[in-house]
């Protein structure tokens, strides 16, 4: 069984690391955090492992484990390269959505295999995460021979791993970003508009629930374009233009959002034969602006 230390134990590393433990994947070896504390908790948590309170009293490892938030990726890596305890062909990966593989170059500097394993899952909660890891998808990028081990461990847990470019792992993490985070804005920027037409913040959330529950089950269902609805999709221009006007007087920041995410429902609506072209160059010309 291959050895596994983890640097950073946050919700994902936590998380991870018990699965392979009870899984039979990894050996946890050595966890370290920014304090000894966090480090105990960690292995706690992890049922196995060794808390440091230090790189230096972190044994060598078959496989390296960077679990630590983005901005600490690299120079996690740094350090671990300039520590001397990178051996050839040792394995190196980070799991975050945001970063490539290709900044773990100074481990590769040192011989080590490197690669990026970012499983696509909110960590709320780890005890949560371990419960519901099961079917969770992951995108990989890499090194072939780090992924030919990290995938196999990753699939003993559950996960359906699938291969993204490594010069393209921006792009990837913005299409995430936009179906979860941008979906809590988008429901924020409802509440406000709500607010301002006299409408409490908390009947507006109840109100909008079932609406929002049913449109993403349909998104899922159907595909976007058939889950779209409202104005845009029928064709409406002049309610469209009145919502514009209204929303842009109460808000410029949200009319430009407005307008942005209007010009994607049009090009949804008009692929998918609900608009023709004359009615979709006039809803892009209301809000286009010309």
């Amino acid at each position: 069984m291959r050895t596994l230390n983890i640097i950073g134990s946050g919700r994902v590393g936590r998380a991870c690391g018990r699965l392979w433990v009870q899984a039979r994947v990894f050996e946890i070896q050595d966890v370290l955090t920014r304090s000894k504390e966090s480090a105990s908790n960690g292995v706690k948590f992890i049922g196995a492992g060794h808390a440091v309170g230090g790189l230096a009293e972190m044994r060598g490892a078959d496989v390296w484990m960077i679990a630590t938030r983005d901005d600490a990726i690299v120079p996690s890596c740094r350090t671990l390269a300039e520590s001397g305890k990178i051996t050839p062909d040792d394995i190196v990966f980070h799991v975050s959505g945001a970063t490539s593989s290709s900044e773990l170059k100074p481990v590769k500097e040192r011989g080590a295999l490197i690669a990026s394993v970012h499983p696509i899952k909110t960590f709320t909660d780890a005890e949560l995460a371990v419960q519901t890891f099961s079917g969770t998808f992951c995108s990989a990028e890499g090194d072939p021979e780090a992924l030919r081990v990290l995938r196999p461990a990753f699939e003993k847990i559950g996960a359906k791993v699938f291969d993204i470019a490594s010069e393209l792992k921006s792009l990837y993490h913005a299409g995430g970003v936009f179906a979860c985070n941008y979906l809590v804005v988008l429901v924020e920027a409802a509440l406000r508009a709500h607010e301002k037409a006299g409408i409490p913040r908390a009947a507006s959330l109840k109100a909008l629930e079932p609406m929002v529950r049913e449109t993403v089950d349909a998104i899922f269902d159907k595909g976007p374009a058939r889950a779209l609805t409202g104005p845009i999709s029928r064709g409406d221009v002049l309610t469209v233009r009145r919502q514009l006007a209204a929303v842009e007087a109460w808000d410029a920041a949200i009319g430009g959002l407005y307008r942005s995410l209007g010009l994607i429902a049009v090009a949804l609506a008009e692929a998918d034969g609900r608009l023709d072209a004359a009615r979709a160059n006039e809803l892009r010309a209301v809000l286009s602006g010309k």
